[in-house]
């Protein structure tokens, strides 16, 4: 009986799939096919191509989306520029590794944060970054090339700052491997890869008791859904290279130009790859899941790249000078990188009157209220333009209101209102309104308090600051510019937390929250906070984005996360825009 059910459960399966196979020919019938062994991240067959695109016609690799398969972010670091030779010797290969290996990602869609020749404080300030950008995301990747010593089963990265005199020196000037693993298992990203062209040997071996310097450890605990890769296998040493790149380095380089690029197939090649470079004395390490190999692939569909196009329409408007150029420009790309340099050029053509005379305002309805149209001004504003932004012009009565997700558990936790009372110069009085999640306005002076606001900066002052300024934003804003500050704050208990802060404006984006989709200016901070402890100073890494749209005069999306002691993640948050009223 058992049998006979089992056949014809099979027999109604197989039916099924063949109707539906069927079906799908007929349908795709006049469809451009996707080349053959195409498919996802994840091992699933690419769509067609668009109709009037021809495969291979593009100008990069897409990445793929958060509509669709999810975000891929990598954190690639290469160390080269020691200081001192002494303990750690110089390395020629791993800024070349660094920077051909984020060129490579960002051909796979990755979201590339590259860094080279990196301090210990600037590599947990990158580290920082890095986590809190995986949160959800489809794949995080993490790749270091540089000096990597072990210490009792730990393995530390080097930073070129550090002075390895001892072994007991090591964890103090080193970054623990574990603490990349901790970020991405906190972040739960899909896909976790970890790359170490690390395993250089280095004049302080025959310093450490243990005897354990050689190389890199085993891994103790490796997050679920994680792969771990060593330029060679534990206990042994990696060359540097006699070429641009490391052995390793320049094995994942080859195999990224092969058919299959799937994880496995890749890490297949490259090991092939370092065996021959290194006549057979050094073999790569790989640790993870076989299925998560097979099935993750570097390889995404295929896609124009928005940003290209635009470039190349701008560049050919420039060529031909125009009026019928610049309005096709404009035409095609309404809320464009050049929208300002478009209009300025059309101006040249209309008549003095007709340039001087203001668009009126018409009013629009918009979440949480009334807002001026996008009249030349604001639009100027408003406009990815190459020009700086200035400070915004906020105006009594302007009104903002914000919810906040606790990225612990993944839900709303309150709510806030900001509300401009008064103006007086660069100085903002601010009724702020905290209301919990349920709706109901929260008692106590903190739920409901009138804040002063500094407008060239966007910052709420805080009475409790006893030394230097945050600086929230520094305008004018342009893409590339950067600000440092320092601040400290007295907590309730007398203790003095310092905040030591970088700040960069890093590019134009489009965000979508609950009041609507806005081009912003994604600006990151990073850096440190300092606090007394039991034990002494405790220190951890702090990192903020936030998202400034000069369309509604401020942030439309901000988030935070910062560790402390042993560098597990103390508190993370993120806000959304879901209301405004601007006068």
């Amino acid at each position: 009986m058992p049998f006979r059910l089992l056949r014809t459960t099979f027999l109604y399966v197989l039916h099924a799939l063949i109707v539906a196979a069927a079906c799908i020919a007929a349908a795709h019938a006049q469809a451009q096919p996707a080349p053959p062994g195409r498919t996802d991240s994840l091992g699933k067959p690419l769509a067609p191509s668009p109709a009037g695109l021809a495969p291979g016609t593009t100008s990069r690799m897409a990445g793929v989306t958060p509509s669709s398969q999810g975000r891929r972010i990598a954190l690639v670091i290469g160390n080269s520029a020691y200081q001192h030779p002494e303990n750690l010797p110089k390395l020629v290969n791993p800024a070349h590794d660094a920077e051909d290996i984020a060129a490579a990602l960002r051909r796979f869609g990755f979201e590339v944060i590259e860094r080279r020749n990196q301090t210990l404080e600037a590599m947990h300030q990158s580290i920082a970054e890095f986590g809190s950008r995986i949160g959800g995301s489809e794949a995080a990747l993490f790749f270091f090339a540089g000096h990597g010593i072990q210490v009792r089963n730990q393995n530390y990265l080097m930073p070129v700052n550090a002075k390895v005199e001892s072994e007991a020196m090591v964890p103090y000037q080193g970054v623990n491997v574990n603490q990349i693993l901790d970020e991405m298992d906190n972040a739960r990203s899909r896909v976790n890869i970890v790359i170490l062209d690390a395993c250089r040997n280095n004049p302080v071996s025959g310093k450490f008791r243990s005897g354990r310097a050689r190389g890199l450890a085993s891994p103790d605990i490796v997050p679920k859904g994680t792969v771990i890769v060593y330029a060679t296998d534990p206990g042994n040493v990696a060359a540097d290279g006699d070429g641009r790149n490391g052995l390793l380095t320049a094995g994942l380089l080859t195999a990224f130009q092969g058919r299959d690029l799937s994880l496995d197939g890749v890490l297949t090649i490259a090991s092939a790859e370092v065996e021959r470079a290194s006549r057979q004395t050094q073999t790569p390490y790989v640790n993870g899941p076989k299925t998560l190999q097979k099935n993750f692939s570097f390889n995404v569909a295929m896609a124009p790249n928005p940003t290209e196009t635009e470039t190349r329409f701008w560049n050919e408007a420039k060529a031909s000078g125009t009026r019928e150029a610049f309005e096709a420009y404009l035409k095609r790309f309404p809320s464009g990188t050049h929208v300002a340099l478009a209009r300025g050029e059309l101006r040249k053509w209309e008549e003095p009157e007709r340039a001087s005379k203001p668009q009126e305002g018409i009013e629009r309805k918009g979440v949480g209220g009334t807002v001026p149209a996008r009249t030349e001004k604001t639009q100027k504003n408003s406009a990815p333009v190459l020009a700086p932004v200035d400070k915004p012009d906020i105006k009594v009565g302007d009104r903002w209101v914000y919810r906040n997700i606790n990225l612990w558990k993944n839900e709303e936790s309150a709510s806030v209102e900001l509300k401009v009372a008064a103006i007086r110069g660069d100085t903002m009085t601010v009724d702020r309104t905290l209301i919990d999640s349920k709706g109901a306005a929260g008692a106590g002076s903190e739920r409901s308090s009138r804040r002063t606001a500094d407008r060239s900066t966007w910052t709420l002052l805080d009475p409790n600051v006893t030394h230097g300024k945050r600086l929230t934003l520094l305008f004018p804003l342009e893409v590339g510019k950067t600000w440092d500050f320092e601040y400290s704050i007295k907590r309730p208990d007398g203790d003095v937390v310092t905040h030591k802060r970088s700040a960069r404006v890093e590019a134009w984006e489009d965000v979508e929250v609950p009041a609507g989709r806005f081009r912003a200016l994604r600006v990151v901070h990073s850096g440190r906070i300092e606090r007394p402890g039991r034990a002494g100073l405790l220190s951890g890494n702090v990192s903020e984005i936030l998202w400034y749209a000069p369309e509604i005069r401020s942030m439309v999306k901000h988030e935070y996360r910062d560790t402390m002691g042993h560098l597990r993640t103390r508190d993370q948050f993120r806000q959304e825009l879901t209301a405004y009223d601007i006068k």
